[in-house]
């Protein structure tokens, strides 16, 4: 039987007064050698939040502190350490040491295969065979169960199966980068791949398999929510520049909206044919006036976008033009972004994204010079008849980085909990506790409770679930089953120039 979240809460209150109450034999060596944890409220709420995971986060013990690099062991189960009760596994050796996020297939439920963006950057001229998608087997001899279905796609990196049967992949690769649909994945040869011939014009080499979904518009993509009916969110991979904004968000409503009335056999089925494009403009004093710098959160307003004023000469709607013209928020280099499952049940939509922010060196280094530590923010899309794309959006700060948790990039809901994972892609040069030598200290992923029923609209705090012992690499691509017992992740760009798909499970969601 699930627990509801009124449960676990007042189980995990329950275990906090036995913590509280249990004193010095429970403390570190560092917190029994100073009065700070006695005295500093925050520091015991920390302290409560590790000794009672087991309740609140479904794990044994969190990992204390980031790992130390460098590792450069080519076993990829060893390149990584996790919380104390969950368990980790090689799906596979041989993805492309570039491989970023993940789709489950053919449902969450029973996946027998894992589809992959490879962030490559791609020129026809230079690299004709390099892969964009993989196909993983999964419960497969993990050194050699992948194969690639397309390639031509530059620095692929957002992933999606659709609820009409298709997977959908996107290029963070600047102002225009594209999305691709591509059409039962399971029955392109991989002796034969599809292979993108211009990148511009979106032609490929088998048309009813793969197709550029011009209608939903051009940007850096990396974050974006597809809904039952075809609706999308989705958000521009960029950061500020000399007082230009960041990264807008975008709503694409289909002029089809889907049915639900099973997978489409052919790709002019599908409802990214034709749709129109919004865009988000925080700010709601004096009828949408109080906009710009500084009003990153709040309600706001949709705004349509014409795409005959922004389309290039091969038909792509470039959104960055469409940013700047109707001077629509910014956010500093948004990343990835999930689907509230527990919201969407309730139905609301509630869609949650990183901002990476800008940092120069990770956690206690005395040298950082960026500090801006990244946060997630979420935005509830709530229908309103007569406003425009039929809803009014309101943007909430969900989660602030810090010293320790910062430069967050790929992130997933877990099922059933409320829970959110969210990774780090941040620098790994620091300094040690006393300042005197340097240290390489490994990214992290971090598990984050929902909001309760308190004053705030944040996360009721977040503890380090696992840590990267390859300082040379980054986890990506996090996503879990439907039974939000089991994870699975990537380990980027590794030391040792290989491939590596991690499954994590052991996760309580009971």
């Amino acid at each position: 039987m699930k627990l509801n979240a009124r449960t676990t809460y007042t189980r995990a209150a329950a275990w906090a007064v036995t913590a509280l109450s249990l004193g010095a034999g429970l403390m570190t060596a560092d917190a029994i050698a100073s009065d700070r944890w006695d005295n500093d409220f925050g520091l015991r709420v920390e302290r409560i939040l590790n000794l009672v995971s087991s309740e609140l986060f479904g794990i044994d013990r969190p990992v204390a502190a980031s790992a130390l690099g460098p590792f450069a062991d080519p076993d990829n189960r060893g390149a990584v350490i996790v919380a104390a009760g969950l368990r980790v596994g090689v799906v596979s050796n041989v993805t492309d040491p570039q491989a970023d996020m993940i789709a489950l297939w053919p449902n969450d439920e029973h996946p027998s295969h894992l589809f992959v963006c490879v962030e490559s950057f791609f020129s026809q001229n230079s690299n004709p065979g390099q892969a964009s998608v993989q196909r993983v087997t999964l419960n497969a001899d993990p050194n050699s169960n992948v194969e690639t279905i397309v390639k031509g796609i530059s620095s692929c990196d957002p992933i999606r199966r659709t609820p009409w049967g298709t997977l959908v992949v996107g290029e963070e690769s600047g102002a225009n980068g594209g999305l691709y649909e591509i059409l039962d994945p399971m029955g392109i040869d991989a002796a034969n791949p599809v292979a993108i011939l211009d990148r511009a014009a979106g032609t490929s080499s088998d048309p009813t398999r793969v197709a550029k979904r011009k209608a939903v518009g051009s940007l850096s993509w990396e974050g974006n929510v597809i809904l039952e009916d075809g609706t999308m969110y989705m958000s521009d991979e960029l950061r500020p520049s000399n007082g230009k904004a960041g990264g807008g968000v975008y709503k694409f409503v289909p002029a089809t909206p889907y049915q639900g009335a099973g997978p489409i056999t052919t790709l002019d089925q599908s409802p990214f044919v034709s749709g129109t494009l919004y865009g988000l403009r925080v700010g709601t004093r004096n009828n949408n006036t109080d906009y710009g710098q500084g009003s990153e959160t709040g309600k706001g307003v949709w705004l349509a976008i014409d795409p005959a004023a922004v389309m290039d000469a091969n038909g792509n709607i470039i959104l960055g033009n469409a940013q700047q013209a109707l001077k629509l928020t910014g956010y500093y280099r948004p990343e990835d972004m999930d689907l509230d499952p527990i919201a969407a049940k309730q139905g609301i939509v509630r869609v949650c994204g990183a901002n990476t922010g800008r940092m120069t060196n990770g956690v206690d280094s005395a040298i950082e010079d960026g500090a801006n530590y990244g946060e997630v923010t979420c935005l509830v899309d709530a229908p309103k008849v007569g406003a425009t794309s039929g809803a009014v959006p309101q943007v909430t700060r969900f989660i602030a980085g810090d010293r320790d948790a910062n430069h967050f990039d790929n992130l997933a809901f877990q099922p059933h909990s409320g829970r959110l994972v969210v990774q780090e892609d941040g620098e790994v040069e620091v300094l040690n506790a006393d300042g005197s030598v340097k240290e390489l200290r490994g990214n992290d992923i971090w598990m984050c409770l929902p909001d309760g029923a308190d004053r705030d609209v944040q996360s009721d705090g977040c503890v380090r679930i696992l840590s990267i012992k390859d300082t040379d690499a980054e986890s990506t691509g996090v996503i879990f089953d439907a039974s939000g017992e089991t994870a699975y992740v990537n380990i980027q760009h590794r030391a040792t120039g290989q491939g590596a798909l991690l499954r994590i499970s052991g996760f309580d969601v009971d």
